[in-house]
């Protein structure tokens, strides 16, 4: 049995399992992988015969999270008087009122980030996304907030075997309470770009028409170590000379930014280096299939979305080898030690000089990201949620 099973002795009327899936839709405002994540769940969920979902969200601010509440149509939900993170701040000094005060009796509260969620009979289910990154960069604050949320959970969702064992040696109690829920892409990736997408990418990443370009999507925080991407691949002769871009999807705060386009500004002045901004959807489906390749150099990555987006679009993926990345991408692959300018350009030369492999490990990847779909990754929460 999971951890507080003496809590409940059964589902609840017409043998369905209620649930209240909590998160913050003000998050729909560029998107992390943890809303990904969280979205994809909830559709999912919202559709499962054997589960009564309800869906309770912080008070509204974004224009992007507005909408999509439009979009959920009879789904039964809650919106709070006061936003998410406001009471999350409140629950960890007042477990007070619990969640069944808005939803009534449930059988499970289902937190898709490190929330700490109070209820009062129902059993909590929350997904772990990045526990190295929250220990490593967090600070105290941050190990307090996941010892609060970890500390009672009935069930702890992780999204990678890594990040599996990360969280153990993190907090060895929840050995016996984990599933492995892996994340994925969206369907919107499994299909091709169209036509008119892919003769459009250049012009939206401020690119010269047929220049072919390196791909990064990522935010720009350190650890996902763009600095030393810019100067790896820099030292590319095509690079250098301006025959071959630098392209990085993201975004993040201005000092970050200006960081970067200063690595930038250091490789020459032929050099080809963009920072367009955030994209997703349907162009960032044709930015994957034009793309040389996508290159991955985090130093803390529990998973990696944009491995498997790039994968079903037949783009090359170049990975850092010391994180969950290896997992996700195995023999479709280049890995490189992510500390090291030097390694990242050779992987990136192999794989450019190397036509016969690339076909190869493409053909690979199409066939590796199968495995990641959200449908899937449905299956085996619920699954979790039935035990």
């Amino acid at each position: 049995m999971w951890a507080g099973d003496a809590r409940l002795s059964g589902s609840g009327m017409h043998g369905l399992t209620r649930v209240a899936l909590v998160y913050d839709l003000d998050a729909c405002r560029d998107p992390t992988g943890v809303t990904r994540h969280a979205l994809a769940q909830l559709e999912r969920l919202a559709c499962r015969s054997g589960i009564a979902l309800t869906l309770l969200v912080g008070r509204m601010s974004a224009a992007e999270g507005l909408a999509y509440w439009e979009t959920l149509g009879d789904l039964t939900r809650r919106e709070l008087p006061i936003s998410l993170r406001n009471i999350l701040r409140w629950w960890r000094f007042q477990p007070r009122p619990a969640v069944e005060w808005w939803t009534g009796a449930l059988d499970w509260v289902y937190s898709p980030a490190e929330f700490f969620v109070p209820t009062k009979r129902a059993r909590r289910a929350v997904t772990s996304h990045d526990v190295m990154q929250d220990l490593a960069y967090g600070g105290v604050r941050r190990r307090a907030r996941l010892e609060l949320a970890f500390r009672d959970a009935d069930l702890v969702l992780s999204v990678s075997k890594f990040n599996t064992e990360r969280l153990i040696e993190a907090f060895p109690h929840l050995r016996d309470r984990v599933a492995i829920v892996p994340n994925a892409a969206d369907d919107l990736f499994f299909e091709p770009a169209t036509e008119r997408e892919r003769s459009a990418v250049r012009a939206d990443l401020g690119l010269p028409p047929g220049m072919p370009y390196l791909l990064s999507v990522a935010n720009f925080q350190s650890r996902k170590n763009l600095s030393r991407l810019i100067r790896a691949a820099g030292r590319l002769r095509e690079a250098a000379a301006g025959e071959l871009a630098i392209v990085l999807l993201g975004s993040g705060a201005a000092a970050e930014a200006d960081a970067l386009r200063a690595e930038a500004s250091s490789l020459g002045p032929r050099a080809v280096v963009r920072l367009p901004g955030y994209r997703q959807g349907r162009s960032l489906r044709a930015a994957y299939a034009e793309a040389s390749g996508l290159v991955f150099a985090s130093l803390c990555e529990s998973f990696g979305i944009p491995t498997v987006e790039a994968m079903a679009q037949s783009c090359p993926v170049l990975l850092a080898n010391s994180t969950a990345l290896p997992e996700v991408a195995g023999a479709a692959g280049w890995y490189f030690d992510p500390t090291r300018e030097e390694s990242i350009t050779s992987a990136l030369r192999e794989m450019l000089d190397d036509g016969g492999e690339r076909a190869r490990r493409v053909s690979a990847g199409v066939a590796r990201a199968s495995e990641y779909r959200w449908e899937r990754s449905n299956e085996r929460l619920a699954a979790a949620l039935a035990r």
